[in-house]
């Protein structure tokens, strides 16, 4: 389903062709890897073709992105950036503390996410942010470690954090009722644990 936004026409081939494979990720999903086809079922898909808006994004409710963007993205890319930002989700980043760099602390977000995705199978981007000493710190404690690293500029991020969403996109406002929701569901499929890897399982438990 295709999502009209405030200021934007999402009629175009280039968004239609790019919403095609996002779904067609999820239909893959639901043979090879169910705890992200439950997750992905509760986050509409929407591209967006507003010119301020040029990366991916979710507000828990729908998963934003620019098809121009996705155009660029290999299929390894894309299925890592869908299963990326539902974990956002999962992992309870909707919302952010008041830091003093936000983007150390995307950074650490991304870092608490990927360890996650690499626990469940699905393959990062040589870029993706990792950092091996930190797997098993939360995402306070990344962001902390980070004050230490030489130059964060260098290292990237795929998405824009949800928590900054509402910059490029002003309808799409933190709710902390969607927050508690995606609390919720990962507690239920904490349940699931024949299904999930351990530290997977205890990661949503204790959400």
């Amino acid at each position: 389903m295709m999502v009209m936004m405030p200021g934007c026409l999402i009629s175009d081939d280039c968004a239609r062709q790019e919403l095609a494979k996002w779904q067609a990720d999820r239909d893959t999903w639901a043979e090879t890897l169910p705890v992200m086809s439950f997750f992905s079922q509760f986050l509409m898909l929407s591209p967006i073709t507003d010119q301020h808006f040029g990366s991916a994004s979710t507000d828990g409710k729908f998963l934003y992105f620019c098809p121009r963007y996705s155009a660029t993205l290999t299929e390894e890319s894309r299925l890592y950036l869908q299963a990326h930002l539902i974990w956002h989700c999962v992992a309870g980043h909707l919302t952010a503390p008041l830091v003093a760099s936000r983007h150390r602390w995307h950074l650490a977000c991304d870092h608490e996410v990927n360890t996650l995705l690499l626990a469940l199978g699905v393959a990062l981007p040589v870029d993706a942010p990792l950092f091996p000493v930190c797997v098993g710190r939360n995402a306070m404690e990344v962001y902390r470690w980070l004050e230490g690293h030489p130059d964060t500029s260098l290292e990237v991020t795929a998405d824009t954090h949800p928590a900054e969403l509402w910059w490029h996109l002003p309808n799409a406002q933190p709710d902390v009722r969607v927050a508690m929701l995606w609390r919720h569901r990962a507690h239920l499929i904490a349940k699931e644990t024949n299904g999930l890897p351990e530290k997977v399982a205890k990661f949503c438990e204790v959400r």
